[in-house]
């Protein structure tokens, strides 16, 4: 089994129930530097919950995205709906039980979400080291929006953004397009507990 085969069948099997919709296309984003709990939130979140538990090191993070016509601004918006981060071969997380991680609400959007650990959290919003080119959350927020404005060189509006805010760790974040209120992480765990993948979800 191959990863996009995996996600195409994770997106068959929890579209009605988690997503609302199902994704029309799906890409490996980017990797995602770890070094403590992932959390996907809205960037100035008032509360969230930390997918804790993941290993620490780079992994890829990919997508499932639909696109929409936004008639207001005149352009296309390739939101994204889904995000899988994979600790094990595709068989393997086929196999595994998806559990909800929190069962409680975590803020969204309204049009943007970040994927990101609580270093990179920190680094953004609270008393870690500051990146020169971000002084505060809301000039990072104003380029991730320019970043997400810009279409390829073939007209496509891209899905996400990936920024690195902590020198020292490396820790990313990746900032999508979304349009929803809500997050959800689901923990997909072996027949031995071992945490094998995290799906999170725009609805």
């Amino acid at each position: 089994m191959n990863i996009e085969t995996l996600l195409r069948d994770l997106a068959e099997t929890y579209s009605d129930e988690l997503f609302g919709e199902h994704p029309e296309e799906f890409h490996r984003a980017a990797d995602l530097t770890v070094t403590s709990g992932l959390v996907f939130s809205s960037p100035d979140a008032l509360e969230w919950f930390t997918c804790d538990d993941v290993p620490v090191g780079t992994h890829p993070v990919h997508v499932g995205v639909v696109r929409r016509q936004d008639a207001e601004r005149g352009r296309e918006l390739a939101l994204v709906i889904m995000a899988l981060v994979p600790f094990a071969e595709p068989e393997v997380i086929a196999e595994a039980e998806f559990e909800d991680a929190f069962e409680d609400y975590q803020p969204l959007g309204p049009d943007l979400g970040f994927l990101w650990d609580d270093t990179a959290m920190g680094a953004l919003r609270f008393d870690g080291p500051r990146p020169k080119a971000f002084p505060d959350l809301d000039v990072f927020v104003t380029h991730v929006e320019a970043e997400l404005a810009t279409a390829d060189p073939t007209g496509r509006m891209p899905s996400w953004v990936d920024v690195t805010v902590d020198e020292r760790t490396g820790a990313n974040v990746l900032a999508f397009p979304v349009n929803a209120g809500a997050a959800g992480c689901y923990e997909a765990r072996d027949a031995d507990g071992r945490l094998v993948a995290l799906l999170f979800t725009a609805s």
